[in-house]
């Protein structure tokens, strides 16, 4: 007899999880498959970017310049999370924007050619009438193309994308 119920609600379980999954859809099915380039805006600024989106990327990335801790020691130390930043956000068509806001995370960042320490802030990327809080590291990169990367915290809002971009 135990077994003729466990087997029953093993089956009740596999058709409340199928009728689940049909009425609200599959997660996929209800993304939004956006092109590999897009334009978006940084709320705070405001300050638009053409941003590439990167698959690769755990975390959101964007061109920062002048960057100093308020009351910082010097040196990035994890003390420094939840101070106050300064930097200045430099877009695709070098227009700045300076900002402020709150240490969120400090990480070691590993590259192709170096290892550095990053400063993470929570910035609000503005698309399509969707305003989404992302996390961000800051990152000079003046030297690249793309001014904004924004990664799989943003992409995992709803958006997917399209193969080929």
């Amino acid at each position: 007899m135990p077994r003729l119920a466990l087997r029953l609600l093993v089956v009740v379980l596999v058709l409340v999880a199928l009728a689940g999954a049909t009425a609200g859809g599959w997660w996929w099915a209800r993304r939004d498959v956006l092109p590999g380039m897009l334009p978006v805006r940084i709320a705070e600024g405001p300050i638009d970017f053409h941003a590439r989106l990167d698959t690769g990327a755990t975390v959101s990335s964007i061109n920062a310049e002048h960057i100093e801790v308020v009351n910082g020691e010097g040196r990035p130390t994890r003390r420094d999370v939840g101070r106050r930043i300064r930097f200045e956000l430099v877009n695709d068509r070098g227009e700045r924007m300076p900002l402020e806001a709150e240490i969120a995370e400090i990480h070691g960042i590993r590259s192709a050619d170096c290892r550095e320490v990053r400063y993470h802030v929570y910035l609000t990327v503005a698309f399509r009438g969707r305003a989404s809080r992302v996390l961000m590291n800051l990152n000079d990169r003046g030297a690249t193309d793309e001014k904004l990367l924004l990664g799989r915290n943003w992409l995992d809002q709803g958006y997917s994308v399209a193969p080929g971009s």
